[in-house]
């Protein structure tokens, strides 16, 4: 991008730029199938479905309205996993761009992520159509899912820019990134709730705290339940603590993220 493009135009440009990436990815990934955005709703729900039999019907959760509380986590975790796959080869995937032209590489990561932002949003859609069909009472809570959004956003920002660069000297890291993912869902309280982790004997209560601080995206999930099902009755007495400490691990992660992003960028072009 020219040096002489003021600032104004220059926020424009970058605008345009992500909104032509995330246009073409969304393209792309539909490409030559019949249903095309349709399965943006359609996989979550077979997922749902799966895990509702396997976990409430086969395994006798007791969690009430599993489906809902499943819902609820499972949009949100979908999004983070599919980004950071994303994310991780977003420079690879784009070596001719970052070969022949001059632009802030980190518009790729970004655009990633909005584009998976956007079935977030379509995930979300189908979710309170549910709720007016149960019926589930929309109220003032619901909005808590914006800043918890924004706080999840920076943590997988963070992490992408890390994977991106690391597979940019390691092919391997896509492969350890799927294996991590599917470890990391069943640390979070997706398919299990916060109680059953707290009321639980087999943990003492070093670990509950462990399992409470470490995880990021536990204090999140809990968020995003309570809030769009229990109505801001928070589980925890010290949610706003662990809320805390999950802002701390997103701006921590973020800005390790693109230090090491700044100080390694330049060697993309030579690298992919």
């Amino acid at each position: 991008m020219s040096q002489d493009l003021s600032p104004t135009k220059f926020s424009l440009a970058w605008l345009w730029a992500v909104t032509q990436l995330v246009r073409r990815d969304l393209k792309v990934r539909y490409k030559n199938s019949a249903l095309g955005f349709f399965w943006s709703f359609l996989n979550p729900l077979m997922q749902i479905v799966i895990l509702t039999i396997v976990f409430k019907y086969i395994m006798g959760s007791t969690i009430k309205n599993f489906s809902m509380e499943l819902f609820t986590c499972f949009l949100p975790w979908m999004f983070f996993s599919q980004a950071l796959n994303d994310g991780a080869v977003c420079v690879a995937k784009d070596f001719l761009l970052v070969r022949k032209y001059a632009f802030p590489r980190i518009i790729l990561p970004i655009a990633s992520l909005t584009s998976n932002l956007v079935h977030l949003g379509l995930g979300f859609l189908v979710l309170f159509a549910i709720f007016l069909v149960l019926p589930v009472a929309f109220n003032i809570y619901f909005l808590w899912v914006l800043p918890l959004l924004a706080i999840q956003c920076c943590l997988t920002l963070g992490l992408m820019l890390l994977f991106a660069t690391l597979h940019m000297y390691y092919e391997d890291i896509r492969f350890l990134l799927g294996s991590a993912i599917q470890l990391l869902f069943f640390l979070c309280p997706i398919v299990y709730t916060v109680d059953q982790v707290l009321t639980s004997e087999r943990l003492s209560a070093f670990w509950k705290e462990f399992y409470l601080l470490a995880n990021p995206l536990t204090p999140l999930f809990i968020g995003y339940r309570t809030a769009l099902l229990h109505g801001g009755e928070w589980p925890l007495a010290d949610y706003f603590t662990y809320l805390a400490a999950s802002i701390a691990w997103a701006l921590a992660v973020l800005c390790l993220g693109l230090m090491v992003w700044r100080r390694h960028q330049w060697r993309f072009p030579e690298l992919v």
